[in-house]
């Protein structure tokens, strides 16, 4: 039996911010909560909208972090702090949201009760589903989600390209875990055709409707990864952190399509994906390959100074999703370490 629950509220529009906000904290009579935000000039405008969306009632507390911020060390001493919020809103950033869901975790620990938490996304969207086992993927998720796109505005072009190729891949890989949940599938598939339709448009086209676009891509992969974070994801993830500055969707952009290849793909799912691919005289790996192709960056993880001794870590994080094997991952990872199969 599959049981699908989409527990959180969704606010989906332009320059919904500040009356959906407002709106949440009225009914949920907040008068207490807890802001988390990156530290960065470039925020202080959508910080503004936020407190604008504050009830008068309301007395807040802001807590920043840093790129070399430890998210669990912050978390822990807020926990600690005589501030007790009534509610968490994270925005801005994935990190930020990431934040708070170890700010929840740590908060309903000490006071054995189990904060709302409101999420403003930024170009990023949603981080992924806990790898640790502290939550499930439906724990996880925010209790309301803002999505308003006028917040991603400001983001660069490089940004968003990351942004939509970890959409791409988290879709790609939603839809292909086994698990039986139609609506993720449905999800992962429309997500997916936005990332291919837009990823081509950034850096020559401008403006709401483009942002709107991808958030709604970030919105409907992040909702698919009820059905699990697939391999590539996993050996990304252990790959970025062994590396100085990497970014999880530069990883995954190699190694996606090589996982694919090596994957046993159901033949109807592959003839789906290839036609949102628009690729349907390749092979599937190599159809996802064509596509990312668009996107600048490395062509072998080597050249982005990942140590090769970490390789092995990636492919035992691997271990038992969509049916590898460590030999398998292994080999995965050693064919794009000196160079991507062109």
């Amino acid at each position: 039996m599959t049981l699908i629950t989409y527990p959180t509220r969704v606010h989906f529009a332009d320059d919904v911010l500040e009356e959906a906000l407002h709106s949440e904290l009225e009914r949920a009579g907040s008068v207490a909560p807890l802001l988390l935000m990156a530290h960065s000039p470039t925020n202080a405008e959508l910080e503004d909208r936020v407190r604008a969306g504050l009830p008068p009632s309301a007395k807040p507390h802001l807590v920043t972090y840093t790129e070399d911020s430890d998210l669990r060390i912050i978390a822990k001493d807020v926990a600690g702090l005589e501030f007790t919020p009534d509610v968490i809103i994270a925005f801005g950033a994935a990190r930020a949201i990431e934040l708070a869901r170890k700010c929840r975790y740590a908060i309903t620990q000490s006071l054995k009760k189990r904060l709302p938490l409101y999420a403003v996304p930024g170009v990023d969207g949603l981080p992924g589903p806990c790898t640790r086992n502290l939550e499930s993927w439906r724990s996880g998720l925010p209790s309301v989600l803002i999505c308003d796109p006028t917040v991603a505005l400001g983001a660069g072009q490089v940004q968003s390209q990351r942004a939509s190729v970890l959409s791409l891949v988290r879709c790609c890989e939603s839809y292909l875990a086994n698990a039986y949940n139609p609506p993720a599938d449905g999800m992962a598939l429309d997500g997916l055709n936005r990332c291919v339709i837009n990823l081509p448009k950034l850096g020559t086209v401008a403006g709401v409707d483009l942002h709107r676009e991808l958030m709604a891509a970030n919105l409907n992969a992040a909702l698919s990864q009820e059905k699990g974070i697939g391999p590539a994801l996993m050996m990304s993830a252990v790959l970025a952190r062994a590396g100085e500055g990497l970014e999880e969707a530069d990883v995954a952009r190699l190694v996606l399509p090589s996982v694919v290849l090596a994957q046993s793909v159901d033949a109807e799912k592959a003839d789906a994906l290839r036609k949102v691919l628009g690729q349907d005289d390749l092979r599937l790996g190599d159809a996802m390959r064509q596509v990312l192709a668009a996107v600048d960056g490395p062509m072998s993880l080597s050249q982005m100074g990942i140590p090769r001794q970490a390789l092995k870590s990636a492919a035992q994080a691997a271990v038992g999703k969509a049916g590898f094997v460590y030999d398998t991952a292994l080999r995965v990872l050693d064919e794009i370490y000196e160079e991507a199969v062109p």
